[in-house]
């Protein structure tokens, strides 16, 4: 079991469909509207934190720190491009 755990959740309050950014590895994960998702890191020797950078259509999550995340909605762990279609369908750009 991991000495250290970090945990930010993201909520997507507006109308539309919204990008977050998974840095530095650049993976994204799309969240409808009124949908959240918890990026989550484990580490055994540093404690994550985070730094996020809001855009007017998506967020950019830094993991800093240890530990590489696990995404997860609603207790199920996401892959890289998690509802991208809805993204690219909305017009929004990647």
């Amino acid at each position: 079991m991991a000495k250290f755990t970090g945990k930010i959740g993201v909520s997507n309050n507006t109308k539309r469909p919204r990008i977050v950014w998974l840095e530095p590895w650049g993976e994204d994960y799309t969240l409808l509207p009124g949908e959240q998702l918890d990026i989550v890191c484990h580490d055994d020797s540093e404690q994550s934190w985070f730094h996020v950078v809001e855009h007017e259509e998506s967020t950019q999550v830094y993991v800093e720190g240890g530990g590489y995340p696990d995404v997860i909605q609603s207790g199920q762990r996401l892959a890289c491009g998690h509802n991208r279609q809805a993204a690219l369908k909305a017009g929004l750009k990647f």
